[in-house]
């Protein structure tokens, strides 16, 4: 069992810690180190273009609050996707010194040692199934989507059900559509969908997820080695120098880091919140009507909402942890065998480990498992205020 857990995480490793970010940033032309506008302006149209007929379906359906809340529950996330998109693209460049950083550690080597190796495989391949799973999953649901009504539109070819076609997706179609022609171009058009969705929603993500394990790792093997230095002044006092360096480089990564992207998050947070309240009325109101097919969808939906903010809440609490980790190992040292001038490095250590590295949303949440309750009760709250005012 343990040859066959083992096998399986050497095959979702990623000796270059970024490839998977880079593949799904690259499509979009958002890639730091190699951006193209081309490729941005195809790609952010296109999906503006999407939003906009989303945007008009809600206005349409404003009289009708079923309607108006289902029409939100589909429009919010890609009205977030623009958002981050543009904001990622502003603030891209910051991400270079991260990219550099990560790049060298890879030149000069991850691990010297399989205890080491065991930490980096572990953050390296939680950050993997991060990456693939979350764009794959968010590929088939939109194509299962997807999928229903063009099986319904060919069937209705042979059981004469009446027009008009209804559209894969609940976009406004401009002018009704009674031909097949025009209903096929419609669907033509919207076949990217899944993937300029999947693109948009995972691209930034997976690059923060990756760049945030990345960074556990190597506080993770610095405070090993911190707890495993020799008390051999010879060697001692060049090593701890090194360590301090390292330890000073990793702290400046990672306000850079959470500099980057806290614009980002608090959009994504603010996003999770109003997304779930918004899903969780809707399972209730489903569920009351009977329509059992509506009432799965909108528990997967809201699983999937619940399990995104715990994983940003998780990474937050990783990066916590890892950086609190460095100043307990300093206490494991054997400093009472050091001459004084020796300790005052440790002392420097444990004072710039005092302040814990964390993500912030905006600067005004830090990410850790306190925030998910934080979140979780935030929605409840606007859930009741809903349910109070319809």
């Amino acid at each position: 069992m343990r040859k066959l857990i083992s096998t399986y995480m050497d095959l979702l490793y990623d000796e270059n810690v970024l490839s998977w970010s880079k593949r799904l940033l690259s499509l979009s032309g958002l890639w730091p180190n190699n951006r193209s506008d081309v490729r941005f302006f195809i790609y952010i149209t296109y999906i503006v273009i999407f939003t906009w007929l989303e945007i008009v379906t809600l206005l349409q359906n404003m009289h009708d609050l079923e309607k108006t809340l289902k029409n939100i529950t589909l429009s919010f996330p890609t009205i977030l996707i623009v958002l981050k998109a543009v904001m990622f693209r502003l603030n891209m460049h910051m991400t270079l010194p991260l990219l550099a950083a990560v790049k060298k550690d890879v030149d000069q080597g991850l691990h010297r040692s399989p205890e080491e190796r065991q930490t980096v495989v572990w953050y390296n391949v939680a950050a993997t199934l991060f990456s693939t799973s979350s764009a794959l999953s968010l590929f088939f649901v939109p194509m299962l989507f997807y999928s229903k009504p063009i099986i319904g539109c060919l069937l209705s070819k042979y059981i004469n059900c009446s027009l008009p076609y209804e559209l894969p997706l609940k976009v406004n179609n401009v002018y009704e559509v009674t031909e097949m022609r025009m209903y096929v171009l419609f669907c033509i058009y919207l076949i990217p969908v899944s993937m300029v969705l999947t693109i948009g929603a995972t691209g930034a993500d997976s690059l923060l997820v990756t760049l945030t394990f990345h960074l556990c790792s190597q506080l993770s093997i610095l405070a090993q080695r911190v707890r495993n230095i020799s008390t051999d002044s010879k060697i001692y006092y060049p090593e701890m120098r090194i360590l301090v360096e390292r330890h000073t480089e990793l702290l400046r990564l990672a306000e850079i880091l959470a500099e980057t992207f806290s614009s980002l998050m608090f959009i994504q947070t603010i996003g999770l919140i109003f997304s779930l309240c918004i899903v969780v009325y809707q399972l209730l109101t489903t569920s009351e009507s009977g329509e059992d097919m509506n009432t799965v969808h909108f528990v997967i939906y809201s699983c999937a909402v619940i399990l995104l903010a715990f994983c940003y809440c998780f990474l937050g609490e990783c990066l916590i942890n890892e950086s609190n980790e460095i100043q307990l190992a300093c206490y494991f040292v054997n400093w009472y065998n050091l001459p004084e001038k020796f300790t005052r490095s440790l002392t420097f250590i444990i004072a710039r480990s005092q302040k814990p590295s964390y993500l912030t949303a905006g600067k005004f949440y830090v990410f850790s498992l306190e925030t998910f309750g934080i979140i979780v009760k935030a929605s409840m709250a606007y859930l009741s205020v809903l349910k109070s005012i319809i």
